[in-house]
């Protein structure tokens, strides 16, 4: 279950006072928590799993034994050195940190209920994970994350099965990035550098990676695994592993040989099989050391998984960094200058790609058009920073696509451009030669990562960012955050849901075919007009069209303003008007005349028309007529307009009714139900 602290104490509470232990429903101490498949991990041969809790493995358990410390995590049969990595690091890491993530209110004492709670950042909010104690064993111990030495002591287990539950299962843990972690367990701003290229690694890396071990970054690096590889993890003859996680735990300079060697530290989260290189535990490089320097590095000659490697060393094996930065002050381009900023403002959207509404894809064609229904963000800078005169305002910008299927792999990025002033509606590619200044810049390539970070030093001014996958029509659902020195005006670009002035055409005379089809009262009901529009069109148009009932009671109902259920000539007489604007433009986006439109369309084809729709809007629209093609066909379209003019005149005529904003209108639930059945 989730909840809050309130819920948590509460619900131990009661079950000490029943002296009962917490069996957690929702992630139960069964097959399904292990792999929804029902297989285990391919990590191990063990076939046969036994949950016990700490109390059933130890006479006596401990939460933390003393002090956490970064050795109490060793990585098990499970395919997640990326997760106890990055927990070693942040138990590593600032104390408060550590804290917030594991409360240690919490054991085996006299409170004891089975039940435990951790605390994890989920895309923008802090969630607490409460769960059971029961842990996946062969029978006698763990099968995943432990302590190895301290085989009592339990927090490093109990971790894994709360993020495992926040993931869905442990086989979600089975394989992942270090700093998806991290970013799940402090919030912080994602960055990842790639070594793959010489080239392209910052002349200061060695003082990029100092200065954010000093700001309390979480740093940690990863080697990838030849691709067509069986195996998760491959060894190296120089002691490393391929497709293999490290925490990069601690960094010295120490003198060598009338120079100076820059070092790493950094931790097998196996807690063992360690580098053999230059620097390692055996090497002559360390034997050598003087003593002083020996008891600085705090050289512990041991199988612990520990281990010290040269920068050049560590280059040369290792294909990415990955950092999580606790403030935004320590992104590596900022750290170039060198400066502490304060009190960042943050800007947070919730938003997504919709397949048929916002997924439009990077622009490559032939979807170029496509591009700009991507969702839209405009910030407004308006004061530079007052760290220095140079007249620019810095922003950070950290894209995160959310998470719902490890198997959906999609690439994401943004851009960023300057326009003159505010805008109100969405750039396009016929707006943006008139209103933008210049493509500014973006996130770079486009990435198979989860989230994408940059940083941006602008002048005073109107800015637009634009996320994107890189390949059109992909759902996913994202949070995009926006960081600035000062406060920022910034909102999402959106259309105004109603109608706005529709170009007249000539309205032609029908009154004889009318009479022909109407009734003896001289109105027709929806049969009679699907008859006469199909003579009408074939006259008017050159083709008969066929309207279905539903779409013949919706243009009934459009232009019925008495309610009565009927049209009389007049009524016809416009709605034959709309008819045939809604049916030019329709046909101007059905190009192939395969009577059906993209729904990515639908914001174009209701722009012109005069009745611009919310993305809102334009969603549920989507979902509820396009199908799983995303396409929609005359009828349909004709459904929907109808539905757009009769919902926005209702509302318009009840808020005129009940006063107040002129976005906000009153109606009690039997208005509601009868508008909604009329509709």
């Amino acid at each position: 279950m989730t909840g809050n602290s309130s819920e948590f104490y509460a619900l131990r509470k009661r079950l000490v006072e029943t002296r009962s232990l917490f069996i957690d429903r929702e992630f139960p101490p069964e097959v399904q928590s292990l792999s929804p498949s029902g297989e285990f991990s391919r990590h191990t041969s063990i076939r046969r799993i036994e949950w016990k809790r700490p109390v059933d493995l130890s006479r006596d358990p401990k939460f933390v034994s003393a002090t956490a410390t970064r050795s109490d995590l060793d990585q098990g049969a499970l395919g997640n050195c990326w997760f106890v990595a990055a927990a070693s690091l942040l138990v590593n890491g600032p104390r408060q940190h550590f804290e917030r993530v594991v409360p240690l209110d919490q054991g085996f004492d006299d409170n004891y209920a089975g039940i435990f709670r951790f605390n994890f950042w989920w895309y923008g909010h802090w969630k607490e994970i409460i769960i059971d104690d029961y842990l996946p064993t062969d029978g006698h111990r763990l099968i995943y994350c432990s302590n190895w030495e301290e085989k009592d002591e339990f927090w490093g287990a109990l971790l894994e099965k709360a993020y495992a539950k926040l993931r869905g299962s442990y086989s979600a843990l089975d394989g992942g990035k270090l700093v998806d972690a991290l970013v799940d367990m402090t919030g912080g701003l994602p960055e990842t550098i790639l070594l793959s290229n010489r080239s392209e690694i910052p002349h200061n890396f060695y003082d990029l990676l100092w200065k954010s071990s000093q700001m309390n970054s979480l740093v940690g690096g990863s080697i990838y695994l030849p691709e067509g590889s069986a195996r998760p993890e491959q060894r190296r003859a120089n002691g490393l592993y391929m497709g293999h996680a490290y925490s990069i735990t601690a960094l010295s300079v120490v003198p060598w040989r009338g120079g100076s060697v820059k070092l790493l530290r950094l931790r097998n989260p196996w807690g063992r099989k360690e580098w053999v290189g230059p620097w390692s535990d055996d090497s002559s490089e360390i034997r050598n050391l003087p003593m002083e320097i020996k008891r600085k590095l705090n050289i512990v000659i041991e199988e612990d998984g520990e281990f010290w490697i040269s920068l050049e060393d560590f280059l040369d094996n290792f294909d990415e960094i990955q950092l999580c930065h606790l403030q935004p002050d320590a992104i590596s381009q900022e750290l170039a200058h060198d400066t502490r900023k304060q009190n960042w403002s943050v800007t947070t959207f919730h938003d997504a790609w919709i397949k048929g509404v916002t997924a439009g894809g990077c622009g490559n064609a032939p979807y170029q058009k496509l591009y700009w229904k991507n969702p839209q963000f405009q910030v407004h800078l308006v004061d530079p920073d007052t760290t220095d005169n140079r007249q620019k305002c810095t922003m950070i910008v950290s894209l995160m696509e959310k998470e719902i299927s490890k198997s959906k792999e999609i690439a994401i990025g943004f851009d960023v451009y300057e326009v003159r002033d505010s805008r109100s509606r969405p750039l396009d590619d016929e707006a943006l030669p008139q209103t933008a200044l210049i493509h500014r810049r973006g996130s770079g390539k486009y990435q198979f990562l989860r989230a994408v970070t940059k940083r941006f030093e602008f002048p005073p001014g109107y800015f637009v960012i634009i996320p994107s996958t890189f390949n059109p029509h992909e759902d996913a659902e994202f949070l995009l955050r926006i960081y600035t020195e000062k406060n920022v005006k910034s909102e999402v670009i959106d259309e105004n849901n109603g109608p706005g002035t529709i170009t007249p055409m000539v309205r032609d005379n029908m009154s004889t075919l009318f009479t022909k089809y109407a009734g003896e009262d001289g109105k027709m009901d929806y049969k009679e007009l699907g008859i006469f529009l199909r003579e009408a069109t074939r006259v008017e148009l050159k083709e008969e069209i066929r309207f279905n009932s539903e779409a013949c009671r919706s243009l009934v109902t459009m232009q019925d303003k008495n309610k009565s259920g009927y049209l009389d000539w007049e009524e016809a007489k416009r709605l034959l008007q709309d008819i045939k604007i809604y049916l030019a433009v329709f046909r101007q986006f059905d190009a192939n005349r395969s009577n059906h439109i993209d729904t990515l369309e639908l914001g174009s084809v209701f722009n012109k028309l005069g009745f611009p729709v919310s993305r809102m809007v334009l969603t549920s629209i989507v979902r509820r007529y396009g199908g799983r093609n995303r396409k929609l066909n005359l009828d349909d379209f004709i459904i929907v307009m109808c539905k757009l003019v009769i919902m926005f005149d209702i509302f318009q005529e009840q808020q005129k009714k009940t006063g107040g904003p002129d976005d906000v209108a009153q109606f009690t639930r039997n208005e509601f139900l009868q508008y909604a059945m009329f509709c």
